[in-house]
């Protein structure tokens, strides 16, 4: 338990959302943060070219702004990958 939130600190974006997510809800099973303290993770982590895609308007489901989150980075990422080619 006690690793769990030092490990929580390091997780990095790692180019995909969808492995994002998993990893630090897993650490967060053991580590016992709060939603808040979850969500501030995940936004230290969250992509700054998706940003102005976030609305800033309060979200009060916290699974509310986590599906905005996802849905932003992944037509972030999809723009990425678009650009690519």
């Amino acid at each position: 338990m006690e690793n769990a939130l030092p490990k929580m600190g390091t997780v990095k974006y790692p180019g995909d959302i969808a492995r994002l997510f998993p990893e630090i809800e897993n650490l967060n099973i053991h580590a016992r943060v709060s939603r808040i303290a979850c969500r501030k993770m995940i936004e230290d982590q969250f992509p700054e070219d998706a940003l102005p895609r976030l609305t800033l308007r309060g979200y009060v489901d916290n699974g509310e702004w986590l599906e905005a989150v996802r849905t932003v980075t992944r037509a972030e990422e999809g723009l990425k990958e678009w650009k690519s080619l």
